[in-house]
């Protein structure tokens, strides 16, 4: 089937740029796909999102600690008990009972 006006023509014209420009988008996408997944690509890109993940919670923990930081010495407080309190109650326990408390005159 001919075209039998110049719109069919420009028409068909138009179609072919299309389906070429397409074609082109289609391997432009099919390579960088390829090369972002690629072990190595896969893996920097892991990398930077987690370290992303990472600089957001420590920057939100800071807000946090800013806007509360009575609230903050608290905790911080309360969890350096918890984890000193092996240590403090083996302290406590071989001190001897006959020794008196050594202060200074």
């Amino acid at each position: 089937m001919m075209p039998k006006n110049n719109d069919e023509i420009f028409s068909l014209r138009n179609l072919a740029i299309d389906r070429d420009q397409a074609r082109a988008n289609l391997k432009r996408d099919t390579a960088e796909t390829r090369t972002r997944l690629k072990p190595a690509n896969l893996m920097t890109e892991a990398k930077n999102n987690a370290a992303d993940r990472v600089r957001k919670a420590g920057m939100t923990a800071i807000d946090g600690i800013r806007a509360n930081p009575g609230l903050s010495a608290t905790v911080a407080a309360t969890a350096t008990l918890i984890a000193m309190r092996r240590p403090i109650a083996k302290l406590i326990a071989n001190r001897k009972i006959s020794e008196p408390d050594q202060t200074e005159e």
